[in-house]
């Protein structure tokens, strides 16, 4: 009972782990992540972060231009208010 109960915990502990380090993946682009995610869900771009913390490492072009439109999205914000 015990081990099971130890063996949830750690799993529980090893997907926080991982949730932090795709956050963190997203964060060393030099943007806000509350910004970044408000973007993502207002233009309906479904991706996770595990997707996007990949893309990070894996795509400097796709990643590049998301940024690009991210700035956009954010000073057309500025402006409306």
């Amino acid at each position: 009972m015990k081990k099971e109960l130890l063996q949830t915990k750690s799993r529980r502990n090893k997907k926080r782990i991982f949730r932090k380090k795709n956050i963190n993946h997203l964060k060393l682009l030099s943007m806000k992540y509350n910004l970044f995610s408000s973007f993502i869900s207002t233009e309906n771009i479904i991706l996770n972060k595990k997707i996007l913390s990949e893309l990070v490492f894996t795509e400097n072009g796709g990643i590049f231009s998301l940024i690009q439109w991210n700035f956009r999205f954010y000073y057309m914000i500025q402006w409306d208010s």
